[in-house]
């Protein structure tokens, strides 16, 4: 089936650009300015309904436009010709890996210059202008050179194939066409949905599983949060009366305040309860799994795919049968039109950092006492963001509140990603609290960016750990003791904000008490003001249980 694509009325490629990017509900356009995309940020200047969003550097822009695509389920991204797309490539392969849909689009020099193949800068000086497209097609779902013929054609099919796929596409313009009269084309795309044979198949081979099944568990993972499944899978858990987990990898795509929930399934580094539930029951019902070394604690996670119902956005596996063509969405409502529910009650476990564990106000900070407090300071609706290292595993054990929005870079793992992501986080959603937990070593990275989230009066909590190395990376080698690479330097982190040239409240943490007073104290300031904590640790090698445990797997190994 072919969907027809209404045009304009004798619009620009900009103009229809822009009018296509605002149809998907993006509002605004991170990006970085360069000589080759002026033309495209004059006319989206002029673009009632855009506003163009931008960066310190084009890697920060990238992660920025990742984390508001996470939110409001696109972004768009502009970047100049070589030096500028180049440095997004790290954030645009992040985007590809996690399932994110980000429509980047490159400025490119005047189609004079390419058809004469002249040496000019942001070049390799070899008259070869479409080197970074065919870089690109590797990490992106969809490559496209606009012309004026091709220009309603390649967008609609590169943003429909963003949608679709849920991955980044790329689209490069002459600066000189940007305000070419566009010729009109339609765009058509076969139409994807489900086969309903297949469906039914897959429905009944399911229902077999289930029908003796005593103990079902729902398992939801990453894919199930990009291709936006929640509610589908939180009615099912629901109706079938069964409990939820989570990969790792998947933690914010089931609402953890839903009664059904358990708790994150994390292999042998995790909860040892949940782990039971998920490895002992006799059906797993399993939502975008993705099966990698971080999401299943090094592997030690054990799925038995005779009793997984595994579904994937586009098909669906029960042991050894596929079922291509079956969307998940319709899967999922399939599984609950067949009417089954378990008669157990859902188990109740105690979450790791619901325990009680005596500290005194005075005692240093250490992950045991600390984690606790922050769990306890997430409100409900807040947006949290955990950074690639310490807290990624940290913050991926704490018990989330109702409405509560959490992003981290799991598979990809980019150090740095998380403190721009948040700028992206604060754009999209400013009536949300946003909190960011960050280490040291990361925000050398990408610090910047605080910068961007002053200029543009975002007021996110940022909590920095500062342990004076890269302490993931010392976890992860048991080769050698000492480790001179992994040691950072010592930056005044509460005074960068006033360098930046913005008014904030910044507050330096060592004790258990001091964090308290801290968290007190940026609850109100944050209505007015950016906050910065620094959690200052003298033991570089405190760490969350988590982590301990997989120091020594791999001590063991």
């Amino acid at each position: 089936m072919a969907k027809q694509i209404s045009q304009l009325s004798r619009p620009t490629i900009g103009d229809f650009l822009y009018h296509s990017i605002k149809e998907e509900g993006i509002t605004d356009v991170f990006g970085v300015p360069g000589d080759y995309n002026f033309a495209l940020l004059d006319k989206l200047e002029q673009y009632e309904g855009l506003t163009f969003i931008n960066a310190r550097n084009e890697l920060n822009a990238g992660y920025a436009a990742d984390a508001y695509a996470r939110l409001k389920g696109m972004a768009a991204l502009i970047t100049t010709f070589g030096v500028g797309e180049l440095s997004t490539a790290n954030a645009i392969a992040g985007a590809n890996s996690e399932n994110v849909p980000i429509i980047h689009i490159v400025g490119a020099p005047d189609s004079s210059l390419q058809k004469s193949r002249k040496f000019v800068h942001h070049t390799l000086m070899d008259g070869d202008f479409q080197v970074f497209r065919r870089m690109f097609e590797e990490i992106s779902a969809y490559s496209a050179v606009l012309t004026q013929e091709n220009a309603a054609f390649e967008i609609k099919t590169a943003i429909q194939i963003a949608k679709e796929k849920k991955k980044p596409v790329y689209l490069m313009i002459a600066d000189d066409e940007v305000m070419d009269e566009l010729m009109p084309r339609e765009a058509e795309w076969t139409d994807t949905s489900t086969e309903e044979k297949l469906l039914q198949n897959a429905l009944a081979h399911a229902e077999t599983l289930l029908k003796t099944s005593r103990k079902t568990i729902l398992l939801a993972d990453s894919k199930a949060k990009s291709f936006q499944l929640e509610s589908s899978m939180e009615q099912l858990a629901q109706r079938m009366n069964i409990p939820i987990s989570c990969m790792v990898y998947g933690k914010g795509a089931i609402d953890e305040a839903h009664p059904n929930y358990i708790g994150v399934y994390a292999g042998s580094f995790g909860s040892q309860d949940v782990r039971k539930a998920v490895e002992e029951a006799d059906c797993v019902i399993a939502v975008g799994l993705v099966w990698a070394d971080t999401n299943t604690a090094s592997f030690t996670s054990e799925l038995n795919p005779q009793k997984t119902i595994e579904i994937q956005p586009d098909f669906v596996k029960i042991g050894e049968a596929e079922y291509r063509l079956v969307k998940a969405d319709d899967m999922l409502k399939g599984l609950m039109d067949i009417g089954i529910k378990q008669v157990d009650s859902i188990p109740q476990y105690t979450f790791p950092y619901d325990k009680k564990v005596e500290i005194r106000e005075e005692e240093l900070l250490v992950a045991k006492a600390y984690y606790p407090l922050l769990q306890q300071f997430i409100k409900e609706e807040d947006i949290v963001l955990a950074e690639t290292g310490t807290f990624f595993y940290g913050m991926s054990q704490a018990k989330l509140k109702r409405g509560v929005s959490y992003i981290a870079q799991g598979g990809w793992q980019s150090i740095g990603y998380a403190l721009p992501a948040t700028f992206g986080a604060c754009i999209a959603n400013p009536e949300r609290r946003v909190l960011l937990f960050t280490g040291d070593g990361s925000v050398q990275l990408t610090v910047q960016e605080i910068s961007s989230m002053l200029r543009h009066d975002c007021k996110p909590i940022i909590f920095i750990l500062n342990n004076g190395d890269y302490t993931i990376e010392k976890y992860l080698n048991t080769e050698t003791d000492y480790q001179a690479y992994n040691e950072i330097p010592n930056w005044s982190y509460t005074d960068l904000p006033a360098a930046f040239g913005g008014e904030t409240y910044c507050e330096v943490v060592e004790t258990i008490g001091q964090l308290q007073g801290a968290l007190k104290k940026a609850e109100e300031e944050v209505r007015n003001k950016l906050c910065l904590i620094e959690l200052v640790v003298k033991e570089d090698m405190d760490a969350p249980d988590y982590m301990k445990r997989l120091r020594k797997q791999k001590i063991e190994e």
